[in-house]
């Protein structure tokens, strides 16, 4: 009874797999690492059926064989891939929120560039992706919504020379460059009019 479970567990995980890889952009996750639990709960249940499945389960033979193939082939590919710098098995780490948006690293699929990190938003049960900016990391942000800015503060040495801080745009929609100017005068931090659309 209990491999009759654990199979349905183990489809059902794979489905909700499938369904996340398709619907969730690159550097989008699911809160509170529930993708990762997901993936983890599907490796690992071929591996518990392998040791279950006996010889009193009708094409036992074809069952341990597909729990085998599926648990080297997944787990190996999943450390392949995160040896090569994509978040297949691990939540990229959180560097720092304010209200619902944080900054994670965000992984690529082959890292290029290190200085890498994504703006996300808590929306429901996924973090999606606002933008991405090409910093170190970041201490603390202060996101702007009405001005359509984030600045983003570290204590990193190779982060700025002259400020510890810098303001970028939050989306990619037109900002008024008056406000972002004045901001970034008031907070005394760096200002990229590179990165706003005015």
């Amino acid at each position: 009874m209990i491999v009759k479970w654990l199979f349905a567990i183990h489809f059902i995980c794979l489905t909700i797999c499938a369904v996340l890889l398709f619907s969730l952009k690159r550097s989008e996750h699911l809160r509170w690492g529930l993708g990762y639990m997901i993936v983890w709960v599907t490796i690992l249940s071929s591996l518990v059926l392998f040791f279950l499945i006996n010889k009193q389960f009708k094409h036992w033979l074809l069952l341990k064989i597909y729990c085998a193939v599926f648990f080297v082939a997944s787990a190996g590919l999943g450390v392949f891939l995160q040896g090569l710098g994509m978040d297949t098995l691990l939540l990229p780490p959180k560097y720092c929120s304010d209200g619902d948006y944080l900054i994670r690293s965000r992984i690529e699929d082959i890292p290029i560039n290190e200085y890498n990190i994504v703006l996300l938003k808590n929306e429901g049960i996924i973090e999606k992706l606002i933008a991405t900016y090409y910093y170190p990391t970041a201490d603390s942000i202060k996101v702007y919504e009405d001005k359509g800015a984030v600045v983003i503060y570290c204590s990193d040495e190779s982060f700025y020379t002259d400020s510890l801080g810098c303001i970028e745009p939050l989306y990619n929609h037109p900002a008024n460059e008056n406000d972002i100017k004045a901001l970034a005068k008031d907070l005394k931090v760096d200002f990229n009019n590179k990165s706003f659309q005015f």
